[in-house]
């Protein structure tokens, strides 16, 4: 009787949990932190593609900047590397920062600093619908191509780091 009444607390208990868990919020302060793109969803007009992101990348959030770092595979440089390696070094690589404000649902980037001069001289700007949920975020990117993909859209899966 002792080990029902134990496994009917338990069960309880758990069923609380998950009954009880908070919703994914878009809420500001659940931004904040860093972040680790894990998992990319492309879709376009050709169909949807999912891929796993298995390359270094950091996106940080404080209370009104962000930096992203991100880099394809790249190949150990030489002692003393060419200007070609170099290049190929540096061509994966993309890193920028701004700041951000989330309004609603989506959060809003003015980009300060690119990797790219003429980034940097637009200070580009772009909104993404985000949504956490503990601690992943998902991010929604939206692209529109004058070719035949029309609109591409990225759906991104972050998880926190810190």
């Amino acid at each position: 009787m002792r080990r029902l009444t134990l496994l009917s607390v338990f069960a309880v208990a758990a069923v609380s949990f998950v009954a009880f868990r908070p919703a994914a919020t878009t809420d500001a302060n659940a931004v904040e932190g860093v972040w680790k793109a894990l998992h990319v969803t492309r879709t376009d007009a050709e169909g949807t593609q999912e891929n796993e992101i298995t390359t270094p990348n950091l996106t940080i959030f404080t209370a009104t900047h962000f930096a992203n770092v991100r880099t394809g595979a790249r190949e150990e440089l030489a002692e003393d590397p060419t200007d070609e390696q170099l290049l190929a070094a540096w061509r994966p690589f993309n890193a920028s920062a701004g700041t951000y404000e989330v309004k609603g649902n989506e959060i809003h980037t003015k980009i300060i600093v690119h990797k790219s001069p003429n980034v940097t001289a637009v200070q580009r700007e772009a909104s993404a619908p985000f949504e956490v949920d503990g601690d992943t975020m998902y991010r929604t990117m939206y692209r529109t191509f004058t070719n035949q993909a029309g609109t591409v859209t990225w759906k991104v899966k972050y998880v926190r780091v810190e």
